[in-house]
């Protein structure tokens, strides 16, 4: 496979073989992956103090040049009819470089116009290294196809490395005025364990049971260095910052499945999850490190779920379900680290940050032809504890973390339609639409100071539409839309987007040889523009990452292509496509 950016470019290679005999199935899988991307945001900022206006321009642009090795292979042992062992084993590795420059430009607002009274520029080299492993044990008895325990026993580990090198130079009246260097150092490992066991037993077509346990254990350290100087030499202490992050979760489920009658269904389920968080941040003054322990409160928490279906005449069913959901912190959120690529808008995580839990009430009607579907769907959802970014001001430049802010309300409706037009489109549509509600919220800032915000609400939409057709000569096309409408966050809102992606797919040889021309973000559209504001300041940013690409890909495929495949499905971070090419993972 191979891939050509527009704007830069890039290229991946990968190659699959599987081995099915009665007795053992066996994979491996081998991927390299190259991308050079750019990526741009600006930011145009007015601070209130007292009664003068400081304005703050700002232009940055940078590429990222990344470079993944991936690789995974496992087999499966069929010790007996009934019992199978499996191992696999996964690694990656990659060295992500950037190059980042931010051009400011500031002064006073002067009964509406701009007073440009300095100039500066802030370069940023980065350069890393990152080194990904997982091992999986696992085993699996049959009684019978419908009755089954699975278990599986899993080490992952992440490590990653690397520094940042920061120049700033100030200009005022054309002459330079003040230079700084900072050279920042890091290193971190993320050590995950997980237990999963998984029972299922299907009594007879109206009745299933499910139930098992999940144990998750994280522990991670990621300490950071910074220099005023090359060479390690005179370090910022304040600057100094190693964070510790250890999280314990149990899980036990059970779920019930049948039908009552012939036409009306159910699922009940229930959810018990121990939570335990600690971390702790370590900081440096006069070359004493001290220590901030933060442990959350242990919490267990039960969630229930309730599924009920009806079956009426004419291809037409009725559900209503209930379900309460949580949403967790990750590491990075509850890092006190301050990232200070942009020593004007600094960002950093928050040691406290709580889960955010939802209940959600659905009532879906579907309803199926022969060539179509529809469904509807009406939902009420409310969340306490909602996680949100906030932003404020302090000594002339902005610090965002993430906080549990308040309580939000969204109901609405959502329309799905799929359908086959003229024997060879077929179309899927989504529409949503919805209010949401932000409630009032306070928020102590780390100098003690409050900051407040006001309750927001508002009426929201978005819509995706992907057509595939297929085409004479074994050719097939599709084309993907989407559009989201504006949108309420604290403090302000996110301002509308929208996108367009297609592809076209060519099979030679009986379905042994393919070609594929993919496009992604033609319009070259998807810049995340959002509108943010407090008691002391106006922001408006906007940032575009990646921007306009085309990727060929051609593949060969041989042998018995329906040789059995690994049952179990890697993380979601364990698989290379998840990943942007430098390290990071995508959202």
């Amino acid at each position: 496979a191979s891939m050509y950016d527009l704007d830069f470019g890039g290229y991946n290679a990968s190659t699959n073989i599987n081995y099915s005999s009665g007795k053992l199935d066996a994979y491996a899988n081998m991927s390299y992956r190259e991308r050079h991307n750019r990526n741009e945001n600006t930011s145009y900022r007015e601070n209130y103090r007292g009664a003068d206006t400081t304005y703050l321009d700002q232009f940055g642009h940078g590429n990222m040049n990344g470079r993944n090795m991936f690789a995974r292979t496992g087999l499966t042992w069929h010790v007996t009819e009934k019992d199978h062992l499996s191992l696999d084993l996964m690694s990656m590795m990659g060295s992500p470089r950037r190059t980042n420059t931010i051009d400011y430009s500031g002064g006073k607002v002067v009964g509406g116009s701009l007073s440009k009274d300095y100039t500066r520029n802030r370069t940023t080299a980065s350069t890393g290294e990152m080194l990904m492993y997982n091992l999986s044990l696992g085993y699996k008895h049959e009684w019978r196809t419908t009755h089954w325990i699975d278990i599986t026993a899993s080490r992952h580990h992440w490590g990653n490395g690397g520094s940042n090198e920061y120049r700033d130079s100030t200009y005022r009246c054309g002459v330079a005025e003040y230079g700084s260097y900072q050279l920042q150092e890091n290193t971190g490992s993320n050590v995950d364990y997980e237990v999963l066991v998984d029972y299922e037993n299907a009594f007879n077509e109206n009745h299933k049971i499910q139930a098992g346990y999940s144990g998750k254990f994280t522990r991670e350290n990621s300490p950071v260095s910074t220099f005023a100087a090359p060479n390690r030499q005179q370090e910022i202490e304040s600057l100094y910052n190693r964070f510790i992050y250890n999280r314990d979760l149990h899980a036990l489920y059970a779920t019930y499945s049948g039908k009552l009658w012939r036409n009306f269904g159910y699922q009940v389920g229930l959810r018990g999850e121990y939570y335990a968080v600690s971390t702790d941040s370590h900081h440096k003054k006069d070359g004493a490190i001290s220590t901030h322990p933060e442990k959350i409160d242990p919490v267990f928490q039960l969630f229930p779920s309730v599924f009920l279906s009806y079956q009426l005449p004419g291809d037409n069913e009725l559900q209503v379900n209930y379900t309460k959901r949580v949403r967790r912190p990750w590491g990075g959120q509850l890092n006190s680290f301050h990232n200070i690529s942009d020593s004007t808008n600094i960002s950093f995580g928050n040691p406290l940050l709580k889960p955010e839990y939802s209940n959600a009430f659905e009532l879906n009607y579907l309803k199926s032809w022969e060539n179509h579907m529809l469904s509807v769907s009406a939902y009420y959802r409310t969340t306490d504890d909602i996680m949100q970014r906030i932003s404020y001001m302090e000594d002339g430049i902005m610090y965002s973390t993430t906080d549990n802010v308040a309580q939000s309300l969204s109901s609405g409706v959502e329309i799905v339609g799929k359908n086959r037009l003229f024997g060879k489109l077929d179309l899927t549509t989504t529409l949503n639409m919805y209010y949401y509600k932000l409630d009032a919220f306070d928020f102590l800032m780390p100098n003690g100071q409050n900051l407040h915000g006001d309750a927001s609400e508002d009426f929201s939409w978005n819509i995706r539409m992907m057509g595939t057709v297929g085409l004479p000569k074994a050719w097939s096309l599709q084309v993907t839309g989407m559009y989201n409408a504006k949108s309420v966050i604290a403090q302000g809102y996110r301002a509308p987007n929208y996108g367009l992606d297609a592809g076209v797919r060519k099979q030679f040889a009986g379905g042994k040889w393919s070609l594929s021309l993919n496009g992604r973000d033609l319009l070259n559209s998807r810049r995340f523009h959002s509108m943010k504001w407090g008691t002391d300041f106006y922001q408006d940013s906007s940032n575009f990452r990646g921007g306009r690409q085309i990727t060929g890909t051609l593949t060969y495929s041989f042998g018995n292509m329906k040789a059995k495949r690994p049952t179990k499905k890697p993380k979601q971070n364990e698989s290379m496509d998840n990943y942007n090419g430098y390290g990071e993972e995508m959202e």
